[in-house]
Protein backbone atom coordinates (compact mmCIF):
# COMPACT_ATOMS: atom_id res chain seq x y z
CA UNK A 1 0.00 0.00 0.00
CA UNK A 2 0.97 3.69 -1.28
CA UNK A 3 2.47 5.72 2.38
CA UNK A 4 0.03 7.35 3.67
CA UNK A 5 -0.88 9.57 6.96
CA UNK A 6 -3.48 7.35 8.10
CA UNK A 7 -5.72 10.07 8.12
CA UNK A 8 -8.63 8.17 8.66
CA UNK A 9 -6.97 5.32 10.68
CA UNK A 10 -9.58 3.35 12.93
CA UNK A 11 -12.61 4.75 10.91
CA UNK A 12 -15.19 2.93 9.11
CA UNK A 13 -16.89 3.95 6.03
CA UNK A 14 -19.46 2.95 3.86
CA UNK A 15 -19.49 3.91 -0.04
CA UNK A 16 -22.35 3.29 -2.51
CA UNK A 17 -22.13 3.08 -5.92
CA UNK A 18 -18.29 2.22 -5.26
CA UNK A 19 -17.79 -0.50 -8.11
CA UNK A 20 -16.20 2.28 -10.31
CA UNK A 21 -15.84 5.94 -11.22
CA UNK A 22 -15.91 8.52 -8.36
CA UNK A 23 -17.07 5.44 -5.81
CA UNK A 24 -14.01 3.65 -6.68
CA UNK A 25 -11.81 6.47 -6.30
CA UNK A 26 -13.51 7.43 -3.10
CA UNK A 27 -13.36 3.85 -1.46
CA UNK A 28 -9.74 3.57 -2.54
CA UNK A 29 -8.38 6.76 -1.17
CA UNK A 30 -10.03 6.16 2.42
CA UNK A 31 -8.58 2.47 2.58
CA UNK A 32 -5.10 4.46 1.36
CA UNK A 33 -5.91 6.99 4.72
CA UNK A 34 -6.57 3.89 7.17
CA UNK A 35 -10.18 3.26 6.98
CA UNK A 36 -11.98 0.05 6.86
CA UNK A 37 -14.54 0.28 3.91
CA UNK A 38 -18.06 -1.17 2.99
CA UNK A 39 -18.20 -1.00 -0.84
CA UNK A 40 -22.06 -1.16 -2.21
CA UNK A 41 -23.79 -1.14 -5.65
CA UNK A 42 -25.74 -3.39 -8.08
CA UNK A 43 -23.06 -5.32 -9.35
CA UNK A 44 -21.32 -7.63 -7.26
CA UNK A 45 -18.32 -8.46 -9.41
CA UNK A 46 -17.25 -5.10 -10.10
CA UNK A 47 -17.36 -4.38 -6.21
CA UNK A 48 -15.25 -7.33 -5.58
CA UNK A 49 -12.66 -6.31 -8.27
CA UNK A 50 -12.51 -3.10 -6.58
CA UNK A 51 -12.02 -4.61 -2.77
CA UNK A 52 -9.43 -7.08 -4.28
CA UNK A 53 -7.59 -4.12 -5.22
CA UNK A 54 -7.83 -2.38 -2.32
CA UNK A 55 -6.36 -5.44 -0.54
CA UNK A 56 -3.80 -6.11 -3.10
CA UNK A 57 -2.68 -2.37 -1.68
CA UNK A 58 -2.61 -3.25 2.10
CA UNK A 59 -6.34 -2.03 2.37
CA UNK A 60 -9.54 -3.12 4.10
CA UNK A 61 -12.57 -3.21 1.89
CA UNK A 62 -15.51 -5.51 1.70
CA UNK A 63 -17.99 -5.53 -1.00
CA UNK A 64 -21.42 -6.04 -0.67
CA UNK A 65 -24.34 -5.72 -3.03
CA UNK A 66 -26.69 -2.85 -2.48
CA UNK A 67 -29.54 -0.88 -4.54
CA UNK A 68 -30.02 2.81 -3.62
CA UNK A 69 -33.14 3.36 -2.39
CA UNK A 70 -34.29 0.17 -1.39
CA UNK A 71 -34.35 0.24 2.13
CA UNK A 72 -33.84 -3.28 3.48
CA UNK A 73 -30.46 -2.71 1.43
CA UNK A 74 -29.68 0.20 2.92
CA UNK A 75 -30.23 -1.24 6.36
CA UNK A 76 -28.73 -4.86 5.46
CA UNK A 77 -25.58 -2.45 4.33
CA UNK A 78 -25.29 -0.62 8.10
CA UNK A 79 -26.43 -3.74 9.60
CA UNK A 80 -22.88 -5.57 7.96
CA UNK A 81 -20.53 -2.27 9.02
CA UNK A 82 -21.51 -2.94 12.35
CA UNK A 83 -21.36 -6.66 12.99
CA UNK A 84 -17.73 -6.46 10.74
CA UNK A 85 -16.40 -3.15 12.79
CA UNK A 86 -18.19 -2.65 15.81
CA UNK A 87 -18.83 0.93 14.06
CA UNK A 88 -19.90 3.55 11.56
CA UNK A 89 -17.88 6.91 10.95
CA UNK A 90 -18.76 7.93 7.36
CA UNK A 91 -21.26 7.38 5.45
CA UNK A 92 -20.93 8.48 1.71
CA UNK A 93 -23.84 8.49 -0.90
CA UNK A 94 -22.62 8.34 -4.18
CA UNK A 95 -25.11 6.24 -6.10
CA UNK A 96 -27.70 7.72 -7.72
CA UNK A 97 -29.75 7.14 -11.04
CA UNK A 98 -28.86 9.58 -13.88
CA UNK A 99 -31.98 9.79 -16.36
CA UNK A 100 -31.38 10.65 -19.88
CA UNK A 101 -32.70 14.33 -21.39
CA UNK A 102 -36.01 14.67 -21.54
CA UNK A 103 -38.02 17.71 -21.84
CA UNK A 104 -40.43 19.17 -19.55
CA UNK A 105 -43.84 18.57 -21.58
CA UNK A 106 -42.82 14.94 -21.96
CA UNK A 107 -45.16 12.49 -20.09
CA UNK A 108 -42.69 10.76 -19.00
CA UNK A 109 -41.49 13.21 -16.77
CA UNK A 110 -42.96 12.55 -13.78
CA UNK A 111 -41.78 8.55 -14.02
CA UNK A 112 -38.28 10.31 -14.66
CA UNK A 113 -38.79 12.12 -11.40
CA UNK A 114 -39.92 8.87 -8.85
CA UNK A 115 -36.33 7.25 -10.52
CA UNK A 116 -34.25 10.08 -9.43
CA UNK A 117 -35.56 10.34 -6.63
CA UNK A 118 -35.60 7.09 -5.12
CA UNK A 119 -32.04 6.53 -5.81
CA UNK A 120 -30.97 9.79 -4.90
CA UNK A 121 -32.65 11.65 -2.48
CA UNK A 122 -34.79 8.45 -0.48
CA UNK A 123 -31.86 6.67 -1.64
CA UNK A 124 -29.34 9.05 0.78
CA UNK A 125 -32.10 9.26 3.38
CA UNK A 126 -32.68 5.63 3.83
CA UNK A 127 -28.83 5.48 5.01
CA UNK A 128 -28.85 8.60 6.94
CA UNK A 129 -31.50 7.38 9.40
CA UNK A 130 -29.89 3.93 9.33
CA UNK A 131 -26.87 5.18 10.14
CA UNK A 132 -27.88 8.25 12.59
CA UNK A 133 -28.34 6.09 16.01
CA UNK A 134 -25.07 4.83 15.65
CA UNK A 135 -23.31 7.73 15.11
CA UNK A 136 -25.24 9.12 18.13
CA UNK A 137 -23.79 6.58 19.87
CA UNK A 138 -20.35 6.44 18.92
CA UNK A 139 -20.20 10.71 19.62
CA UNK A 140 -20.52 11.77 16.00
CA UNK A 141 -19.60 11.00 12.25
CA UNK A 142 -19.20 12.82 8.67
CA UNK A 143 -22.21 12.26 6.05
CA UNK A 144 -21.13 13.07 2.53
CA UNK A 145 -23.63 13.55 0.32
CA UNK A 146 -23.24 13.90 -3.79
CA UNK A 147 -24.79 17.12 -5.56
CA UNK A 148 -24.45 18.36 -8.87
CA UNK A 149 -23.69 21.31 -10.90
CA UNK A 150 -26.70 20.12 -12.76
CA UNK A 151 -29.21 21.33 -10.02
CA UNK A 152 -27.52 24.79 -9.88
CA UNK A 153 -27.28 25.30 -13.46
CA UNK A 154 -30.98 24.07 -14.40
CA UNK A 155 -29.57 22.41 -17.81
CA UNK A 156 -32.87 22.00 -20.01
CA UNK A 157 -34.00 18.53 -20.38
CA UNK A 158 -32.37 17.68 -17.24
CA UNK A 159 -35.04 18.39 -14.42
CA UNK A 160 -35.30 15.02 -13.22
CA UNK A 161 -31.57 14.27 -12.25
CA UNK A 162 -31.22 18.58 -11.02
CA UNK A 163 -34.28 18.37 -8.83
CA UNK A 164 -33.19 15.43 -7.05
CA UNK A 165 -29.74 17.11 -6.67
CA UNK A 166 -31.12 19.94 -5.25
CA UNK A 167 -33.01 17.90 -3.03
CA UNK A 168 -29.96 16.37 -1.56
CA UNK A 169 -28.80 19.60 -0.53
CA UNK A 170 -32.01 20.41 1.13
CA UNK A 171 -31.41 17.17 3.07
CA UNK A 172 -27.97 17.85 3.96
CA UNK A 173 -28.40 21.38 5.55
CA UNK A 174 -31.50 20.33 7.53
CA UNK A 175 -29.83 17.29 8.83
CA UNK A 176 -26.89 19.17 9.58
CA UNK A 177 -28.68 21.72 11.82
CA UNK A 178 -30.42 18.90 13.51
CA UNK A 179 -27.48 16.74 14.08
CA UNK A 180 -24.98 19.45 14.42
CA UNK A 181 -25.24 19.17 18.50
CA UNK A 182 -25.40 15.31 18.36
CA UNK A 183 -21.35 16.07 16.28
CA UNK A 184 -22.62 14.39 13.37
CA UNK A 185 -21.49 16.63 10.46
CA UNK A 186 -23.12 16.56 7.23
CA UNK A 187 -22.27 17.92 3.50
CA UNK A 188 -22.50 18.18 -0.18
CA UNK A 189 -19.93 17.54 -3.07
CA UNK A 190 -20.56 18.76 -6.50
CA UNK A 191 -18.24 16.56 -8.03
CA UNK A 192 -17.58 16.69 -12.12
CA UNK A 193 -15.75 13.40 -13.16
CA UNK A 194 -15.31 11.55 -16.69
CA UNK A 195 -17.57 8.73 -16.05
CA UNK A 196 -18.50 6.09 -17.78
CA UNK A 197 -22.10 7.34 -17.96
CA UNK A 198 -20.26 11.01 -18.76
CA UNK A 199 -18.26 9.55 -21.68
CA UNK A 200 -21.52 8.41 -22.87
CA UNK A 201 -23.46 11.38 -22.74
CA UNK A 202 -21.17 13.94 -24.06
CA UNK A 203 -20.29 11.68 -27.17
CA UNK A 204 -24.11 11.24 -27.92
CA UNK A 205 -25.64 14.43 -27.46
CA UNK A 206 -22.02 16.14 -29.01
CA UNK A 207 -21.69 18.65 -26.35
CA UNK A 208 -18.03 17.92 -25.38
CA UNK A 209 -16.80 21.16 -26.61
CA UNK A 210 -19.92 23.20 -25.01
CA UNK A 211 -19.24 21.56 -21.59
CA UNK A 212 -15.65 22.08 -21.51
CA UNK A 213 -15.46 25.42 -22.15
CA UNK A 214 -18.04 26.26 -19.22
CA UNK A 215 -14.79 24.74 -17.08
CA UNK A 216 -12.83 27.54 -15.64
CA UNK A 217 -9.60 25.23 -15.35
CA UNK A 218 -9.90 23.91 -18.82
CA UNK A 219 -10.10 20.37 -18.59
CA UNK A 220 -12.57 17.62 -17.39
CA UNK A 221 -12.00 16.09 -14.34
CA UNK A 222 -10.92 12.80 -12.90
CA UNK A 223 -12.08 10.47 -9.72
CA UNK A 224 -9.54 11.19 -8.17
CA UNK A 225 -9.92 14.79 -8.46
CA UNK A 226 -12.88 14.18 -6.44
CA UNK A 227 -11.21 11.94 -3.53
CA UNK A 228 -9.06 14.32 -1.80
CA UNK A 229 -11.95 16.35 -1.06
CA UNK A 230 -13.80 13.32 0.48
CA UNK A 231 -11.30 12.32 2.32
CA UNK A 232 -10.58 15.90 3.77
CA UNK A 233 -14.61 15.52 4.92
CA UNK A 234 -14.30 12.39 6.40
CA UNK A 235 -11.79 13.05 8.65
CA UNK A 236 -10.97 15.23 11.51
CA UNK A 237 -9.29 18.11 9.90
CA UNK A 238 -12.79 19.30 8.58
CA UNK A 239 -14.20 18.91 12.78
CA UNK A 240 -16.23 22.11 12.28
CA UNK A 241 -17.41 21.83 8.59
CA UNK A 242 -20.70 21.01 7.86
CA UNK A 243 -24.03 21.72 5.70
CA UNK A 244 -21.74 23.19 3.27
CA UNK A 245 -21.53 22.72 -0.36
CA UNK A 246 -18.10 21.95 -1.96
CA UNK A 247 -17.30 22.26 -5.72
CA UNK A 248 -15.40 19.68 -6.78
CA UNK A 249 -15.76 20.38 -10.69
CA UNK A 250 -13.33 22.88 -11.95
CA UNK A 251 -14.58 26.37 -11.90
CA UNK A 252 -17.74 24.86 -13.80
CA UNK A 253 -20.13 26.18 -10.95
CA UNK A 254 -18.95 29.56 -8.63
CA UNK A 255 -20.96 29.62 -5.32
Amino acid sequence: MEECSGRLAGKVAIVTGAGQGIGEAIAAGYAQEGAKVILTGRTLGKLEDVAAKIASAGGTALALQATAGDKADSEKTVARALSEWGRVDVLVNNAHTFTDYLPIDDPKMEEHCKVDFQSAFYGSLQLMQACHPHMVAQGGGSIINMGSSYGIRCEPGFLAYAASKEAIRALTKTAAREWGPQHIRVNTILPSALSPKAIWYLEESQTYDLELSKVAMGRFGTPEDIAPSAIFLASDESAFVTGQTLGVEGGATML
